[in-house]
């Protein structure tokens, strides 16, 4: 079995979370940092989705650590946001990838916290949702609609960070472009309280 070296890419992800000053990214940096020389199995899973996120990847205005991402993109264990599991609606999920790297379920366990990638392709409306977790999102490349509470949607690009408390409500939307993030949750980390609206 092939394995593969993500250690740029962790150092590069723990970099972009350093930028802010949340706690949670804080907690996220830490375990990239602590995880950053294991050797994980390649994946080698492709997704339908996968072309149009390796192409957002490459945008001028993509962060410089999506040409960390871009270099394992392929080797990472996609799968179809809450479609396997039934927590998001089928013509939503189908719409969107993601990949715990570290976690519970991730590609690495551990059980403090969950970091992973995110992304929605174009045209993709990921309505409200809650859950307990504390998650901070922070965009590599791409473009999107964000809101949480009862606050109007807000446009946001490659650098934008988006922090949701426990049970906030927040929804993501995109038109004409896709969006890939990078993610942390903290604090109660089950799958089981995530409530979707869709």
């Amino acid at each position: 079995m092939d394995t593969v070296d993500l250690s740029a890419m962790f150092h590069a992800l723990a970099d972009l979370f350093e930028e802010g000053s949340e706690e949670i990214a804080a907690i996220g940096a830490a375990a990239l940092r602590r995880h950053a020389n294991a050797m994980v199995p390649a994946e080698h899973i492709s997704l339908t989705t996968n072309a149009e996120i390796a192409a957002i990847l490459q945008t001028p205005n993509a962060l410089p650590c999506a040409a960390q991402v871009s270099k394992v993109l392929n080797d990472l264990s996609w799968h179809y946001s809450g479609y396997d599991d039934g927590r998001i609606t089928e013509n939503v999920a189908l719409r969107m990838q993601t990949v715990e790297l570290i976690g519970a379920h991730g590609m690495i366990h551990d059980d403090t916290c969950r970091v992973g990638l995110f992304a929605q392709t174009a045209d993709t409306d990921y309505i409200i949702r809650t859950h307990a977790a504390e998650e901070l999102f922070v965009q590599i490349a791409g473009e999107g609609e964000w809101c949480k509470g009862d606050a109007p949607y807000v446009v946001r690009g490659p650098g934008d960070r988006m922090h949701h408390a426990s049970y906030q409500p927040h929804a993501s939307r995109t038109t004409g472009s896709a969006l890939i993030a990078l993610w942390v949750w903290a604090g109660e980390l089950g799958y089981d309280k995530y409530d979707y609206k869709g």
